[in-house]
């Protein structure tokens, strides 16, 4: 009587234990207990892609959850960063088919046009996510983001014999645009996931990979443009997209397991007032940032430089962010995260308007990238931690889907916007008004986010206004 009363004391606090590891949603898990003298080894899910440290036993999946800030979960955050060389590679370098068409292909077509193929690309990439980020928290990350491989390198095939303007908004944009969404749902919630400590430091070393795709993205669009022609360029970066980002894929597991749901949206997240700022202030943001993007190019081309000289500068733009994305998640994780969002809104206004504005030569130009590059893009990596911190991580997927909702509105309003003043107001021959649109935009974020940035703290114990956020 007494070994079974003891059996059965045993059996409840095991079971105690587990429901309390199971219904744990904060980011912040422990690690579970492994008993002395079973093997721990990784399982995985291959319907989810749930990594978990289990037993070689059998045992429940909550008791499966590994760790925070362990080692293994540089493994994902490294395969997001080289899939995200293709997510935003095909838009951080589309300045150099942008430069191709505006002043080769297409010349005379009206740069609103032309603008629609790099604007649907950012555009449907991020607001598509509002459903591909529920698909990914419901179906599995892995299953949704090969959806995404092939659909972006049938966009880039497709692409490659296109005649008409039409017909690369069709493929180069809407389907490359959604190709990439699909890619992007599961990508943005990875980092957040696996890390506490330094989750800024993972975001940034994540979204590096975005910068680093631009570098190699532009010079090798560049040289195939000039080497081969258009449609091989394209149908080489669909070869690729395909090849690199399917064995990437196979690394997307994710930390903590998602959670049964009735709705494809969270409705619980559009309750509360966080939710709405950082919303207003990812379309804000969006609004203003692509347009150096897009013009610098033409830019060069304006002051006497060459077609190369574009290309140059593109290059120099997406070095200094993959510089600046990784200091900025070095820098979040010591003052914050808010701080430091808030922070590089200001000092991108401060960099772009004068430096651009003033350039009467191509010198000034490349300060202006590398400055730019360095400051201006924390957004895309702090976000999503930002959010983390304030939503439990296994709805990440799907509360930065709807953000992204507007921050692809943003998208979409600010390049047509920008089109349609270089050619009416710009006139196709400088671009004061165009600065002033991007600047002020910029600049609105910034105001949102020190909005932000007070709530947080109002809702916080510590009401003082200089402190970690």
């Amino acid at each position: 009587m007494a070994a079974l009363h003891h059996s059965a004391e045993a059996l409840a606090q095991d079971t105690n234990a587990s429901s309390s590891i199971s219904s744990h949603t904060d980011t912040r898990l422990a690690k579970p207990s492994v008993d002395v003298g079973r093997e721990e080894k990784i399982s995985v899910d291959t319907r989810d892609g749930y990594a978990s440290a289990s037993p070689s036993s059998a045992s429940s999946e909550g008791a499966g959850i590994r760790p925070a800030d362990c080692m293994f979960g540089w493994i994902p955050t490294l395969a997001v960063m080289v899939n995200y060389m293709f997510i935003f590679g095909a838009s951080n370098s589309y300045g150099v088919f942008s430069t191709y068409y505006l002043n080769y292909k297409f010349v005379g077509t009206p740069a609103t046009t032309l603008s629609w193929i790099g604007t649907l690309i950012t555009a449907l990439m991020l607001s598509c996510n509002i459903l591909t980020g529920a698909l990914a928290d419901i179906k599995g990350y892995r299953f949704t983001a090969y959806i995404g491989t092939v659909l972006c390198t049938a966009a880039y095939i497709l692409a490659s014999f296109a005649t008409q303007v039409w017909q690369l908004i069709l493929t180069q944009g809407v389907l490359l645009g959604i190709g990439a969404s699909f890619l992007i749902a599961p990508s943005i919630s990875i980092p957040p996931q696996w890390f506490n400590r330094y989750r800024g430091l993972a975001s940034g070393v994540a979204v590096a990979g975005s910068s680093f795709g631009g570098l190699w993205f532009t010079a090798a669009t560049q040289a195939m443009i000039d080497n081969l022609g258009a449609a091989w360029a394209l149908r080489i970066l669909g070869i690729l997209t395909f090849v690199v980002t399917g064995l990437m894929n196979l690394f997307y597991f994710r930390r903590v397991p998602a959670k049964p749901r009735k709705s494809l949206f969270e409705y619980r997240a559009a309750k509360r007032l966080v939710f709405w700022l950082i919303s207003v202030e990812a379309c804000s943001i969006y609004i203003g940032y692509w347009a150096l993007t897009f013009y610098i190019g033409t830019t060069a081309k304006q002051l006497g430089g060459s077609f190369r000289d574009g290309s140059n500068l593109l290059l120099v733009l997406n070095a200094g962010s993959a510089v600046g994305r990784i200091l900025a998640g070095v820098v979040a994780d010591m003052f914050g995260n808010i701080n430091t969002l808030l922070t590089s809104f200001f000092l991108t206004v401060v960099i772009e308007m004068p430096l651009w504005m003033m350039a009467r030569s191509i010198g000034p130009l490349y300060a202006l990238c590398a400055l730019y590059g360095m400051v201006s893009p924390t957004f895309i990596s702090i976000n999503p931690v930002i959010v983390s911190t304030q939503f439990d991580t296994d709805v990440l997927a799907s509360v930065m889907g709807m953000i992204n909702l507007f921050a692809g509105l943003g998208v979409l309003a600010g390049n047509l916007s920008q089109g349609a003043i270089f050619d009416k107001y710009d006139k196709h021959e400088q671009f004061s008004n165009t600065i002033i649109f991007s600047g002020m935009f910029i600049l609105f974020a910034g105001l949102v986010t020190f909005v932000l940035r007070a709530h947080v703290i109002g809702r916080s114990g510590n009401k003082g206004f200089f402190q970690k956020v």
